[in-house]
């Protein structure tokens, strides 16, 4: 019997790669009936399970009984049905080598594919990220660099464009797939002042990564041009400002938001801790 295929989408580009996650909860009735399987039940539990294996759970504001064994129930679900299976999540890019390791082997039996969007980087790009290595390591995880897809966003944002590549990496089909009702991230990075000596440093960062990719023989989808970042004037102060402060906004609801979430489930565990203290009391001395 032929091996099942398994597609890991890590990220990269969270400007468009982050849609691939949603649309595959969205559609995932409709990929079924084409042999495409998403066996995470919910982006939480992916996002629980890469948390988990990234062993980032505090971080995030999580207890580790709240993330354990996430990725081997997502596996367990998946190995039970038949066709292909498909993942994402943006967290797992830059998973380290025994990471990865960990994540593959709920994958033993199937031909393990890794899926990588990635855009031209800008002034919010992290300083210290090595794509070479990152790519390095995603390849002798999988043991084949043809199993490792590259997809080129375009340089605005198009998520339906990653969509439709992605489509294509798989093997279906995303015209009866659209993106309409899927909940798609906001992009929360303003634009920033950047000196021409700064712009000239991330053209040369796009040169790089295209070559990076360009000498691994990866599956390319999406022009390799696009890493490199168009030159533009610098936008007047005052257009910053509305955005910049839209974001701020936003990230302080997401902080209310997180903050809220620790509240309930402080208050929760005390309800639950209740009900044991007073057995334990009612039980007497002698119980351990």
């Amino acid at each position: 019997m032929a091996k099942r295929s398994a597609y890991l989408h890590v990220g990269l580009d969270d400007r468009s790669g982050d849609s691939l996650e949603p649309a595959l909860q969205r559609h995932a009735h409709a990929l079924s009936a084409l042999g495409v399987h998403a066996p995470a039940a919910s982006t939480d539990e992916m996002f629980r399970a890469a948390i988990e294996i990234l062993r980032s759970h505090r971080t995030w504001g999580y207890r580790r009984k709240e993330v354990e064994g996430a990725w081997a129930a997502i596996c367990r679900r998946g190995q039970r049905g038949t066709g292909t299976l498909v993942f994402s999540q943006p967290l797992l890019a830059d998973a380290t080598t025994d990471q990865i390791e960990l994540l593959l082997d709920g994958l033993r039996g199937f031909k393990r594919h890794v899926v990588i969007t990635v855009a031209a980087p800008d002034t919010w790009t992290p300083g210290d990220l090595a794509l070479g290595a990152l790519l390095d390591r995603w390849i002798t995880a999988v043991g084949r660099p043809d199993r490792v897809h590259v997809i080129v966003s375009p340089p605005v944002r198009r998520p339906a464009t990653t969509w439709k590549a992605f489509g294509k990496v798989v093997g279906f089909g995303t015209a009866s797939l659209s993106l309409d009702g899927v909940e798609v991230a906001t992009d929360a990075r303003p634009p920033r002042l950047v000196s021409t000596e700064q712009h000239a440093a991330l053209r040369g960062l796009g040169h790089r990564w295209a070559g990076q990719i360009l000498s691994r023989d990866l599956d390319v989808r999406g022009d390799l041009a696009d890493l490199v970042p168009e030159m533009a004037p610098a936008p007047d102060p005052v257009s910053l400002i509305a955005p910049t402060d839209e974001a701020l906004a936003e990230a302080l609801r997401a902080v209310d938001r997180l903050e809220r979430r620790n509240r309930t489930l402080e208050t929760r565990v005390g309800e639950l801790e209740q009900p044991r203290r007073r057995w334990r009391r009612s039980a007497g001395p002698s119980v351990a």
